[in-house]
């Protein structure tokens, strides 16, 4: 597990703070005159998206607050700042793999840096609202496997994520009001939005350390390329939890004191749960015809599993749209809640059909499949670039 976007408010700050902040903050970048390398970059609007590596700064006058008809509006305030960034690429430039694991203490890390940057006193992190956490996994795959998950999600039917979905060669979206669930193949995602930057950071670095030597060049790519294979192998899902979701949880927006990893962590596995229907966290899922079946008869009684086994059996041959239609909605859905609390899944089994087939056999994305990434990687030449050099490309 690691933590990449988060976006979080501070307490109501002076207004001269405000007004210094704004005069650095407009468009800001770090660079270092000895070497040519742009530090950071800090500006006053939004995130283009999860893949931006700039870190946002915006100073607020104005806060939502619900009235008397239960409208939110914009009222004048006390003056706060609002921050959001990928912490994960503020610590090490990129996010194919490592990152933090423990939300407070990113949290920490990014109103120091921002203090730092901004040379402002800000107020701890332990007080700031949070208001957007990105809770990403990271799965070992090969990039043939990853387009075969793809292609097999391409068939899938998400009834309650249909809406706002979107479905691409290598990615799949599912928006939604609390949460927004990603899959990506991270090796395409690194392609187009990290490489060219790292190779420019990579360029400037390998000249200061070396100078103008003709073997800079070779030694950019093999940085690039070292990276790009392991993100390659990456399947990596996220779930962005949003700010309606910690409210509803919380009755407030919680501070950064008050955010748990282990309710975090608990989001995305519900979340992943419900969307891929995959059965129950710490429960070896079953999909074949045999295993099912005597799944279905060491949990409930002979007539009942017999009932449901031919309820999973119209699930897999027939897919979940045409066999909702053969059985009453309170009938589909307590069936369909039966098959998920035992563990079993009709994605992929061993009926041959097309409609409703698995995106890979045998793979789950969630924590108890054996490709999940949670060890670091491994300790190659490639690799070696200490975080602080690499925290330059961000």
């Amino acid at each position: 597990m690691a933590y990449d976007t988060i976006k979080i408010k501070s307490p109501p700050m002076d207004q001269s703070i405000i007004k210094r902040i704004e005069q650095q903050c407009i468009l800001r970048s770090g660079c270092d005159l000895s070497s040519g390398e742009v530090l950071y970059e800090l500006f006053t609007g939004e995130l283009l998206g999860s893949w931006d590596s700039r870190i946002s700064v915006i100073p607020k006058y104005e806060d939502w607050i619900t009235d008397k008809n239960g409208t939110p509006r914009l009222h004048a305030c006390e003056p706060y700042l609002l921050i959001e960034a990928s912490v994960h690429k503020a610590m090490l430039g990129h996010n194919v793999y490592g990152g933090p694991t423990n939300f407070q203490e990113a949290a920490r890390y990014l109103v120091a840096l921002v203090e730092k940057l901004l040379d402002t006193e800000l107020m701890p992190a332990d007080l700031w609202t949070v208001h957007r956490v990105d809770v990403a996994h990271v799965y070992r795959l090969s990039k043939a496997s990853c387009k075969e998950f793809f292609d097999g999600i391409q068939l899938m039917s998400f009834p309650r994520r249909h809406k706002n979905s979107a479905k691409y060669a290598m990615a799949v979206y599912f928006a939604g009001k609390t949460t927004t669930v990603k899959f990506y193949h991270k090796g395409s995602e690194f392609a187009a939005h990290d490489r060219s930057r790292l190779r420019s950071f990579f360029r400037i670095f390998f000249e200061h350390i070396h100078g103008a030597d003709d073997r800079n060049h070779a030694r950019v790519e093999r940085k690039l390329n070292a990276l790009q294979r392991l993100a390659d192998n990456r399947l990596r899902v996220e779930v962005e939890i949003h700010s309606d979701k910690l409210q509803y949880d919380h009755g407030k927006n919680p501070t950064v004191a008050e955010l748990t990893d282990e309710y975090l962590e608990r989001i995305h596995d519900t979340e992943i749960e419900r969307l891929l229907r995959e059965g129950k966290q710490g429960m070896d899922t079953v999909r074949t015809t045999r295993a099912v079946l005597a799944r279905l008869q060491n949990n409930y009684p002979s007539a009942m599993a017999m009932r449901l086994y031919g309820f999973w059996t119209s699930l897999s041959t027939l897919g979940d749209e045409v066999a909702r239609a053969q059985y009453t909605k309170p009938t589909f859905y307590r069936y369909r809640k039966a098959l998920e609390e035992v563990g079993i899944s009709w994605r992929g089994s061993d009926i041959v059909v097309v409609a409703n087939d698995s995106p890979i056999h045998d793979f789950t994305p969630q924590r108890v499949d054996r490709r999940f990434c949670f060890s670091p990687a491994r300790n190659r030449p490639e690799y070696h670039v200490s975080r602080d050099l690499m925290r330059l490309a961000a």
